[in-house]
């Protein structure tokens, strides 16, 4: 017994060593991103800028009017929803009206072979003239900074980069708890973007070269799909071209959701990464069940020699190591959050404090047991539309 538990204290404290350096890899990390951006170019090329809409999200309006305000010059915003009824028709037609860059509102219907999503982002791409030479996509539920788009195009300068991506941070509401470990959650998934191998695209901040997107037929392999990042993502590695995070394009969303959509939200992220994701999923939910396991012996142990009177072996302690490098690991990926808000105004909301480590045993129990759902299912609701993933490509 005392060989296993040193084994397992071992290996406990084996993985808060890898958190705690990858938190301080990704500070370094993003540190150079942030005091290297890439360069403008000599020229602009024009953006399409594609914002495929469904139903309202919290702080709709306020995503929608950062939109026009981009500071890039040659761009044009086409926004798209399914139709003229849904509810966020009003406030796209009042934007795009007010909008000092070309703005129009397209509909995308609702094809029932692949996300409703999708159809918006195929609307928008088949509206576009010969002009636009770069696609760009952003989320409704992504807060934008002036400087995203400027941040996000221009590494596509570079040919060996195939597309170009961000990713987003949930900002906590002060007294709920499930927003903290949504937060939480997020910032648990950017901690290994140090190693570009773990870089995937994200749907909700992410651009590509016209000329790229024709060249991997993206069209054509989303025609039965559901993720469309991830297609997009597994096109563009099989081509031997980089997946570019940007660090200066990160995106905050609200966390105004109730525990029963946030639930549903992580577990089907975790279903498309089953799928799309696979060597990262088995891995997760493999590494995280382990460790869990572990912390349970642990505390199994010291219950019993609680009760009995008996000392507790130092290797019941140590089993907890894991969630001392999770600790260190929050407060390092949180101060890059503070890092990157400290360059931004004040109202471009993307801020972070270091008491929310504090809550990670709690973030990865969610994200354990989101991973474990995936495991039992297929089918998930999305925008208020049953889907049923039955590969990366192909969704009922």
């Amino acid at each position: 017994m005392l060989i296993l538990n040193t084994l397992l204290a071992l290996a406990s404290i084996g993985f808060a060593g890898y958190l705690i350096v990858s938190g301080l890899l990704t500070i370094s990390f993003f540190r150079k991103q942030l005091d290297n951006p890439y360069p403008d170019p000599v020229v602009f090329p024009k953006v399409g800028l594609i914002v495929p809409c469904k139903d309202l999200d919290p702080d709709f309006e306020e995503n929608m009017r950062m939109l026009p305000l981009q500071d890039y010059p040659n761009y044009e915003i086409f926004f798209v929803t399914v139709d003229e009824h849904d509810p966020s028709y009003p406030i796209l037609k009042q934007v795009a009206s007010e909008s000092k860059v070309p703005a129009r509102v397209l509909f995308g219907g609702f094809t029932k072979q692949r996300c409703q999503k999708l159809d918006n982002i195929i609307a928008a791409i088949e509206a576009m003239d010969d002009s636009i030479e770069v696609f760009a996509w952003v989320d409704s539920d992504a807060r934008v900074h002036t400087d995203w788009l400027r941040s996000l195009v221009a590494p596509l300068r570079e040919k060996h980069i195939g597309a170009t991506t961000s990713y987003r941070w949930y900002v906590p509401i002060p007294g709920r708890l499930m927003s903290y470990l949504l937060c939480l959650w997020t910032g648990l998934q950017f901690s290994n973007f140090y190693n570009n191998r773990y870089v995937s695209v994200w749907g909700g901040s992410m651009a590509m070269r016209r000329d790229t997107y024709h060249k991997l037929d993206i069209r054509k392999h989303w025609e039965y799909a559901l993720a469309d990042d991830c297609v997009l993502n597994e096109r563009v590695k099989e081509a031997g071209l980089r997946v570019e995070f940007v660090a200066n394009a990160m995106t905050s969303l609200s966390s105004d959701y109730s525990l029963k959509t946030i639930g549903v939200f992580a577990t089907r992220q975790c279903v498309i990464g089953k799928f799309t994701l696979r060597e990262v999923w088995v891995s997760s939910t493999i590494a995280l069940t382990f460790i869990h396991a572990v912390m349970l012996w642990a505390l199994y142990q010291i219950g019993t020699g609680l009760a009995a009177g008996t000392p507790i072996h130092w290797t019941a302690w140590a089993m907890f190591a894991f969630w001392g490098g999770g600790f260190i690991q929050s407060l390092c990926f949180i101060r890059v959050i503070r890092m990157i808000g400290d360059r931004r105004p004040p109202e471009e909301p993307l801020k972070g404090k270091y008491r929310w480590a504090f809550f990670v045993p709690l973030a990865y129990l969610f994200t354990w047991s989101t991973l474990v759902a995936a495991g039992f299912t297929n089918r998930f609701v999305w925008r208020e539309i049953w889907y049923e993933m039955v590969s990366a490509y192909e969704t009922n």
